[in-house]
C-alpha cells in the first residue's frame, strides 16, 4: 500500500509540475537557418528566436540543459562562438517590448567546451 501511495504521488507530481527548460543564446558564425523539426524534437531543443546585432549572429534555444545544446550544434554541423544563459524568459511579452540591445543585457556568458573561440 505504501509503495502504491508513493507511485501515485510521483505520478501526480509529474503531471502537475511542468518540465523545465533553460534558454541559451548561442553566438554563431553566420545567420541561423532552421533545423529539421524532427531533429529538434529528438534532441529536445526548440528555437525561440534568431537575430543579428552589430555583425554578430545569435540563436536563442530552449533546452533541458547545455548538453542538449551541444548535441544540437554537433548534429547540425555548426560552430558556436559563445554560449550564454538567458537570465529572463526571452519569449516573455515584456522582453519583447525591450530593444534588442537591452535584451542582450540579460545574457550571461558561461563556459563552453564546444565553442571554437
Amino acid at each position: 500500500m505504501k509503495n502504491l501511495t508513493i507511485l501515485a504521488a510521483l505520478f501526480v507530481l509529474s503531471i502537475a509540475l511542468p518540465a523545465t527548460a533553460e534558454q541559451f543564446a548561442v553566438q554563431i558564425d553566420e545567420a541561423y537557418e532552421d533545423a529539421s523539426p524532427k531533429l529538434m524534437e529528438a534532441l529536445k531543443v526548440s528555437a525561440v528566436e534568431s537575430f543579428s546585432e552589430d555583425g554578430s549572429h545569435y540563436v536563442v534555444l530552449e533546452a533541458p540543459n547545455v548538453a542538449y545544446v551541444e548535441a544540437f550544434f554537433f548534429a547540425i554541423h555548426r560552430e558556436a562562438l559563445e554560449l550564454n544563459v538567458v537570465d529572463a524568459d526571452w519569449s516573455n511579452p515584456t522582453m519583447q517590448h525591450l530593444s534588442l540591445s537591452q535584451r542582450l543585457g540579460f545574457l550571461r556568458e558561461i563556459d563552453c567546451e564546444f565553442c571554437i573561440s
